[in-house]
């Protein structure tokens, strides 16, 4: 499984080893940081490739 990335508008660059992963840290930073609450779809729809 190849290592996944979200970018978000602000800045803030998420990593993860899948996307599983990647899109759990996406939820946590959009919902702490900017109090969003991030969908599945909407977090994968952001994910790339490391």
């Amino acid at each position: 499984m190849s290592g996944q990335l979200i970018e978000c508008p602000c800045g803030t660059v998420l990593r993860g080893q899948g996307i599983d992963e990647v899109v759990a840290e996406a939820r946590k930073h959009a919902k702490s940081v900017h109090d969003m609450d991030l969908t599945n779809e909407q977090a994968k729809a952001m994910a790339r490739p490391s």
